[in-house]
């Protein structure tokens, strides 16, 4: 599972970030998981490594959802190192990788053609069991890796709620108790953090504070808090919420945080 996430140019090193992510959203109207070095955006397109390599492998017993059992899910794994790791050695980074609708594709971006078709054969003839695809296509710009892997805003969001989350949860917090959860907000003009402020009192949210900050653009700050349990569901339906809200009202939501409750 992207064991060697990249391999280092012959020319020149590359220094890539490892910020690995996952997120559930829909492909085709299907349910699906992504998981992508979210460290690549910093430097993406990567000069040269133009070529993007995809592979793909149906699974034998997916379930409900199209996703692996955890009885598959060894193989499936297993079948991922040992593509990846043939892809590495060829100098191929590793951008991201989708389950959906039965099938398990990983994406990688080389910087010379990469004969695909005749490496999968060779990895596969340890798994003969499996039907598999590849593809390779010229994608300068990317697209694969912004267009389709990357999360969109509310997925990104859900990805940063998760931290919060499994931080929490290290630290022996009880999501089930209720407590503040503080929220931070940005806005062009006073006059748009005053309308949204207006909305979210009527949401129940308490104004702890209001302050002008030194920058270009949304320079009005805003800090809310309201008191919440921090479930998954709790926590994504109202960051989403105020997202929405924020938004309306020409601001940028900028993250959330509460005291461990036990």
């Amino acid at each position: 599972m992207f064991k060697n996430p990249f391999k280092k140019n012959s020319e020149k090193s590359l220094e890539i970030k490892q910020d690995w992510a996952s997120y559930f959203t829909r492909v085709d109207d299907k349910p699906a998981s992504i998981r992508l070095n979210l460290g690549l955006n910093d430097l993406a397109p990567i000069e040269k490594y133009e070529h993007r390599v995809w592979f793909s492998v149906q699974l034998l017993d997916p379930d409900n959802n199209g996703f692996t059992t955890r009885e598959e899910f060894p193989t499936i794994c297993k079948i991922e190192d040992d593509i990846s790791e043939a892809l590495e050695k060829k100098g191929a980074i590793a951008a991201g990788a989708l389950k959906t609708n039965g099938t398990f594709d990983v994406y990688f971006y080389t910087s010379a053609t990469i004969d695909i078709a005749e490496m999968a054969a060779t990895v596969m003839q340890n798994h003969p069991n499996y039907r598999y695809a590849t593809d390779t296509k010229v994608d300068t710009n990317w697209s694969d890796y912004f267009d389709f892997l990357y999360p969109a805003e509310f997925e990104y969001q859900t990805i940063l709620n998760q931290r919060v989350l499994t931080n929490l949860d290290k630290e022996g917090d009880n999501p089930a108790i209720e407590r503040p959860v503080d929220h931070w907000l940005y806005f062009q003009t006073e006059a748009d953090r005053n309308a949204f402020i207006t909305t979210i009192e009527k949401l129940g949210y308490k104004i702890l504070s209001q302050e002008k900050i030194d920058r270009n653009i949304n320079s009005f700050q805003l800090n809310i808090s309201k008191v919440s349990d921090v479930n998954w569901n709790t926590i994504n339906d109202n960051v989403w919420e105020l997202i929405t809200l924020t938004k309306e009202n020409n601001g940028v939501y900028d993250g959330w945080g509460c005291p461990i409750a036990k």
